[in-house]
Order: structure tokens, then sequence, then C-alpha cells
């Protein structure tokens, strides 16, 4: 079973929590809860903790976060919710993430920096297919993985189409939109290339979908020096793929977004 651990200074938000009162059926143990930053490191240092969800003063909840980006860049956050429903769906999103992180992968060894970098990997094209309800699910899920995406900066959406993708994908790929999808953001893309996270999804055969996106810890750039840094790597990597691959994106479309959140379906509509 998964140990919890909870560090807040408002006890009320765990009503929500302890009414959940069948924690072995959930596959949890009870949670260990502390009241500060403090207490929570010592806890991780000396307990097995599988994740945590915090709640603090500012102050502390910069100190705790310094730590957990330092000292454990790979312990899945969960957000704490004011609500019961809210709060059970917190739960069963971190027990899913749990699940995949401690799944018997057969004869594959990934480690659990590996693993979360495949769900970011699906957190991102669930984004870029439109199926991220909103903001609040962004933003948890993005924590959930320890994503170093910030969401709040301005980020750039490209569009390709495939003019022949679909005989492209039938007679010379063969290995199906999946692999040609990790294959565009593993030897191409590159998830992180001079500090910015490029996003790939393959949304039909006609239709590619890239996003570059801003670190948490960069400073924020302008628009022009992000749009011209980013246009000169996509135009290199179109380049390699056409080389490569014998593959034509024709870009569609470029545009510059003021936050990751507004591809979410909520605002969409």
């Amino acid at each position: 079973m998964y140990r919890i651990l909870i560090a807040t200074n408002e006890p009320r938000v765990l009503d929500a929590l302890n009414a959940i009162t069948d924690w072995p059926g959930m596959n949890f143990h009870e949670p260990m809860i502390v009241g500060n930053a403090v207490e929570a490191v010592q806890t991780m240092e000396t307990k097995r903790v599988d994740c945590i969800a915090y709640m603090l003063p500012q102050e502390e909840a910069h100190e705790l976060n310094h730590y957990l980006v330092s000292r454990r860049p790979s312990l899945p956050i969960f957000q704490l919710k004011r609500t019961l429903e809210g709060q059970t769906q917190s739960l069963v999103e971190i027990r899913r993430l749990l699940d995949r992180l401690h799944m018997d992968m057969t004869d594959d060894i990934y480690d659990e920096q590996t693993v979360l970098t495949m769900l970011g990997d699906e957190l991102t094209h669930d984004l870029l297919s439109g199926n991220i309800e909103g903001d609040d699910q962004l933003l948890g899920r993005l924590q959930m993985v320890r994503s170093m995406v910030d969401p709040d900066k301005p980020c750039l959406l490209f569009d390709f189409d495939l003019p022949q993708g679909e005989v492209y994908l039938s007679s010379q790929w063969r290995y199906g939109s999946e692999r040609l999808e990790n294959a565009l953001r593993n030897n191409f893309f590159g998830r992180f290339f001079e500090d910015i996270y490029y996003a790939v999804a393959v949304l039909t055969p006609r239709h590619i979908r890239v996003m570059a996106c801003q670190r948490q810890d960069c400073a924020c750039e302008t628009e022009e020096k992000l749009i011209a840094r980013t246009q000169e790597h996509v135009q290199q990597v179109l380049e390699n793929i056409k080389e490569y691959l014998g593959l034509d994106m024709v870009l569609e479309s470029c545009h510059i977004l003021d936050a990751m959140y507004l591809l979410t379906s909520e605002h969409a509509e």
C-alpha cells in the first residue's frame, strides 16, 4: 500500500480527506500528517513516502518546494481540495499515477524519473488533443508528474499538415502514429532544447501539433525572442525530418498563447 504525507497548517482542509475511511480499499495507508515544512522534510528523510500534498503559508511552501525540487524531484505531488468530491478525485488520480510508477514493466527496467517523463508526454499529448478539461486539472497533473513546464508563461503552438501522411504511415513508416510521435519528440524536436520544452502530438495522419513552452526555473522571455528561438529550431527540425525520414511537414499556423491553460477545453468553449 502507498504512503501519503500531508503538510498543512489548516486542519479543516483535511475534513474531506478524513471522511474517506476505506484507506486500505484505495491501496493507501492512513496518511501521515504534519503541520509545517520542517516536519515534512524530517518525515521524508526518515520514512518511506510515496507522494505528498501540502497547503502551507507562502514562506514555508517555498521552503518545502525547494527541498522537493533539489532533493526529491521524482516524488509525486497531489493537490489538497476543500471538498470531499474534489479530494476523492485527487486521490484517485494520484493512485493511478503511483500504480503506473510501480507497475511491472516485464523485461523493461525504468526508473521513477523515466516513468514520470513518459507520463508527462501523455499529459502534453492530452492537452494538445483537447482532452484536458480545465486549469485545475492541468495544474494538478503537471504537479503529479513533477513537470518543469510553466503553465503561466507564454508558449507557441504550431500546427503542421502532412500532405502524404496517410500514404507515409501505411507504406514507408509502418510503425503507427504513436511510434512516429515518439520519434519526432525524442530524435528530432527533443523534449528540452535550449531551455524550451517541445511537446509533440500526432493527432491524425495529416495533422501534427507542436507546443513550445518555457520552464519554471528560467526568466520569462519576451515574445519576440521566444518566437525567434523556437521558429529557428523548428525550421532546422523540419529540414532534418525531411532528410532522415523523407517526410514533408508543412507549417499551417503558428500562434503565441498567453499561457498553456488556453489549450484546455474549458477555454476552448
